[in-house]
């Protein structure tokens, strides 16, 4: 006979200290954040930077980071999935000290991400999904995943297809951090960041669903295979 002792003290839903069970099922590419018609000037405006300042005069700089900015609109689409809690509205800093997000990010062939961290948005772990990502010599396939502590400076560029990728974020960063530092060296790293993106804005078409990078990089293949 099979004891039912203690049954009655089970809880009838688990919820952890980061909130109860949650689905968020099939959401749409997010068609908001994209930089296309922004205003680069007021964008990057509370971005840090740094010793290119010093080196260079802030005015020059953020002059110079809001015309990469224009060249890189439309070759980035990052679409909320998941969060718990409330965002600072200035840092979007994440404001629930034990609390996850998730985002997706799709990025164009050869798109380059220039060097920044993240110091008010805590620890990161990326996973690419689909298509590739270029960082140094190292290229990371599907299925690669890379850690970043908090405050860590990084860049990367897509690949010949591009690349799709999660965003698992945990806990906020540092109170009063800045939510954009840039690791850029000087105003030439810029540039080649700006004629990168102006090669090759030509192959970035945003797709309307999350995983369709996949999905291109499977008719391409069968394709050369003389298959379909």
């Amino acid at each position: 006979m099979t004891s039912i002792e203690g049954t009655a003290t089970r809880p009838k839903r688990y919820i952890s200290e980061r909130g109860p069970f949650e689905i968020v099922a099939n959401p749409p590419m997010s068609a908001g954040y994209t930089w296309e018609g922004v205003d680069a000037d007021k964008a990057v405006e509370n971005w840090e930077i740094g010793k290119l300042a010093e080196k260079y005069g802030e005015a020059t700089v953020r002059k110079k980071l809001a015309e990469m900015l224009e060249a890189l609109a439309g070759g980035m689409v990052i679409t909320g999935i998941f969060c718990q809690g409330d965002r600072d509205p200035k840092t979007m800093r994440q404001l629930n000290p034990t609390g996850m997000s998730l985002s997706h990010t799709w990025i164009g062939p050869h798109f380059p991400v220039f060097s920044h961290s993240h110091p008010a948005h805590g620890d990161c772990l990326y996973l690419v999904v689909a298509g590739e990502l270029v960082m140094g010599r190292r290229r990371l396939a599907a299925g690669s995943a890379f850690f970043l502590p908090n405050g860590h400076p990084y860049k990367y560029s897509g690949g010949p297809e591009g690349a799709e990728y999660l965003e698992i974020r945990a806990g906020p960063g540092v109170e009063g951090a800045p939510g954009m530092v840039i690791h850029e060296h000087s105003l030439d790293s810029i540039q080649r960041i700006i004629d990168q993106a102006n090669a090759h804005r030509h192959e970035w078409h945003a797709p309307k669903e999350i995983g369709s990078t996949g999905l291109r990089q499977a008719e391409k293949f069968l394709g050369a295979q003389g298959i379909g």
